[in-house]
């Protein structure tokens, strides 16, 4: 829900956002309002269903099915991880004495509150999560107290040798290979496969007259915008940057015999008629072990960042204190 807190959220598939650790139950609470103890820390139901409603995108996503009982089972249990680590992390961050700058937490929720249209729109965000203005602040600070407490002890602390990256390139070469690309306009008039000849005809006329005036010295993308019914035509036909094996075959063989600036004879696929225009051609590359290496650098230290994390979880859940009780529907 805000930035990118927790890397275990990657290296344990969890979920996107910031678990909600320090909330305890009031005495009006029942023990069934409890999901989770942490080392003392209460996570209730209420923190439970707010996780499950901002999850909602991210299982869609995942291709999750709503009505599956048995994936619904794995999104529950999914959750409950999710906030039984990050009560775990907030509470190591307490322990190693982490402190959160107050203007760093004004900062991230001033961010978040500027991402809606109105006060009134914002207001209906925090009570759909049932949360206030003081809420959001206390979830900032302590998402914010993980993150500086993993920077710390895990990403500032892994290191990769300069031959740990060589042999990374080595063995991935084609990872850093890119194709031969091009980036084309074009104009179409649509025409069904199965119209008949004088419509093809009629169709290929009009194109023909658009070439020639742009032949002329007309321009493409006024022309494009005015008659291409393709939804590029909004962009004077611009397709941007593709590579073979994107576009219909015969569209291909034309754009890729081309040189920049050039404009296609008239071109027929399932779709209609085309007039193209080469904007630009990329050929094949490969980005060198230079170019790549802090690129690659970046990589295996994250790997190895989030590997730590995981064992340091590992190690907590271990010998931390945690009870759970898993929600019923």
């Amino acid at each position: 829900m805000f930035r990118k807190i927790l890397m275990a959220i990657a290296a344990l598939t969890l979920l996107a956002g910031i678990p909600s650790p320090g909330w305890s139950a009031t005495a009006k609470d029942s023990a069934a309002s409890v999901v989770a103890t942490v080392n003392g820390i209460t996570i209730t139901r209420q923190d439970f269903d707010r996780e499950m409603e901002t999850a909602k995108k991210y299982f869609a996503h995942e291709g999750h099915d709503a009505k599956d009982k048995a994936q619904e089972q794995e999104r529950k249990q999914a959750v409950l991880d999710k906030l039984v680590n990050g009560a775990l992390l907030y509470s190591a961050s307490v322990k190693d004495g982490i402190k959160v700058d107050p203007a760093a937490v004004d900062a991230e929720f001033n961010a978040y509150k500027a991402r809606f249209q109105s006060d009134k729109e914002f207001q209906d965000a925090l009570a759909k999560l049932s949360f206030d203005e003081a809420g959001i602040k206390d979830k900032i600070g302590q998402s914010l107290a993980i993150e500086q407490f993993i920077n710390e002890k895990f990403v500032g602390k892994a290191t990769v040798a300069d031959q740990e990256v060589k042999d990374y390139y080595d063995n991935n070469v084609s990872a850093f290979a890119s194709p031969e690309q091009v980036r084309a306009s074009h104009i179409l008039i649509t025409v069904k496969p199965d119209a008949d000849e004088a419509t093809k005809r009629e169709a290929r006329k009009k194109l023909e007259r658009i070439r020639k005036k742009i032949i002329a010295g007309g321009d493409f993308a006024a022309f494009a915008k005015k008659n291409s019914d393709c939804p590029s035509s909004s962009k004077g036909g611009d397709l941007g940057y593709f590579s073979r094996g994107q576009m219909v075959k015969p569209f291909e063989a034309a754009v890729f015999s081309m040189m920049p600036g050039d404009i296609s004879d008239i071109v027929e696929t399932q779709f209609g008629y085309h007039l193209i225009k080469l904007t630009d051609k990329k050929h094949a590359s490969t980005v060198s072990f230079d170019e790549a290496r802090e690129r690659i650098r970046g990589y295996l230290q994250r790997n190895k960042s989030q590997q730590a994390l995981v064992e340091y979880l590992r190690t907590m859940h271990d010998t931390a204190k945690i009870t759970t009780n898993m929600p019923a529907d």
